[in-house]
């Protein structure tokens, strides 16, 4: 019996396939394998993953490619059943502002510190309002943490992970999450300064966690007997490699340990 075609596979399992293989392979590869695969790819459902490259500059994307065209030209794709968006670096506050107009369904969003920081850090809180099924923020060296915060619990009923790298969580910030975030499930500070005081707020303030990432931080010791005990209860409790900043820190003011350690091989310091 000869074998099946790929070419012949029913529409909707192609596509069930096709929303999975990234953006890169999306947009450059699955096109042109054949006309069937061309005419999936313009199924919405194939675009509800909108997983950009951290650094367009070292994808496939060609080098000259317009930021903006390619975000708004995924996003139209998506035909706004996109649930999934990872922002790419450097990308305008224009793009921003067009992505989550455009993208109401997501549930995950992930920025880099080049839209929280350089440019995105004061558009963000605006724009929470028009995520009320968000699930899931990703956010690296977040300028409006507190804000974006009290937005979340304003306007997302549904949200139940918070992720911050590689950044500094104030005081403000700990009561906020403690207060304004009570029953999240999941929370990750990765290689944050977080002092001891404020993750014992937190950790009283959020009794429904699940899971919770503050490995690498600088402010507290892992082996901190308090925080084990009010952590007990959480299923997963990762913070290893966190420390006081006087151990982090040798005689020079420089990190004692590898920077890679601190801020992540994929760039975010979700790895």
């Amino acid at each position: 019996m000869e074998g099946r075609k790929w070419e012949d596979m029913q529409t909707d399992c192609l596509v069930n396939i096709l929303g999975r293989v990234g953006i890169e392979s999306l947009a450059l590869d699955v096109p042109f394998v054949c006309k069937s695969w061309y005419k999936a790819t313009l199924n919405p459902l194939c675009w509800q993953s909108l997983t950009f490259p951290s650094d367009l500059e070292d994808s496939r994307f060609p080098w000259s490619v317009n930021r903006g065209g390619l975000i708004k030209g995924a996003v139209n794709r998506s035909q706004r059943s996109a649930t999934r968006l990872a922002l790419p670096d450097d990308c305008s506050n224009e793009d921003i502002i067009y992505a989550l107009e455009e993208c109401p369904s997501l549930k995950l969003l992930k920025l880099p510190s080049s839209v929280i920081y350089n440019r995105g850090g004061f558009i963000i809180p605006s724009m929470i309002n028009k995520l009320t099924n968000i699930e899931t923020l990703m956010l690296q060296f977040s300028r409006d943490l507190e804000e974006i915060i009290a937005q979340i619990s304003l306007h997302c009923k549904n949200f139940i992970q918070l992720s911050v790298a590689n950044d500094n969580i104030s005081s403000d910030a700990a009561i906020a999450i403690a207060t304004l975030l009570p029953n999240i499930k999941g929370l990750a500070l990765r290689r944050c300064e977080l002092e001891r005081s404020d993750l014992v707020i937190i950790l009283n303030g959020c009794k429904k966690l699940e899971y919770m990432d503050v490995s690498n931080c600088i402010g507290f010791e892992s082996d901190d007997a308090e925080i084990l005990n009010l952590a007990s209860h959480i299923t997963t409790f990762k913070c290893e490699g966190s420390c006081l900043y006087d151990d982090y820190y040798d005689g020079f003011g420089l990190c004692s340990r590898d920077v890679d350690c601190y801020y992540g091989s994929d760039g975010y310091g979700y790895d």
